[in-house]
């Protein structure tokens, strides 16, 4: 593994979620109770961009198909209910999922350290 580094420590805000790339891939960074916390930027729903997802309460909600992470974890806390951020009713949401089982955010390392936050790759 080999560590880039992708911002100053001041950039990553509480809550708050930082994109960046790193070998290509779309990532987003925030602090969570402090403590950083990295993430693939691509819902594992249908790969679209979470990078302009909701950030509420400790969650970040994908605004294509309601999928929503817990910013801690990465973990999945509710799976797809709506489209373009519409509510959907429940009997759709299957239909919605598209056969696609929930599952939460692939992670990255993140460190920190002389003022500037890195992300661990696969070499």
């Amino acid at each position: 593994m080999s560590e880039q580094s992708i911002a100053a420590s001041a950039a990553i805000l509480e809550g708050q979620l930082f994109s960046s790339k790193i070998d290509g891939d779309a990532i987003i960074v925030t602090r969570i109770n402090n403590a950083l916390k990295a993430y693939s930027a691509k819902c594992p729903h249908m790969g679209l961009p979470l990078s302009s997802g909701k950030v509420a309460n400790g969650t970040l909600t994908c605004k294509f198909h309601g999928a929503e992470f817990d910013l801690a974890t990465g973990n999945n806390i509710k799976w797809v209910d709506s489209f373009v951020g519409i509510p959907m009713p429940k009997f759709t949401h299957n239909m919605l999922a598209m056969g696609k089982k929930p599952c939460g955010l692939k992670h990255y390392h993140v460190s920190e350290r002389d003022g500037q936050v890195y992300v661990s790759v696969q070499a």
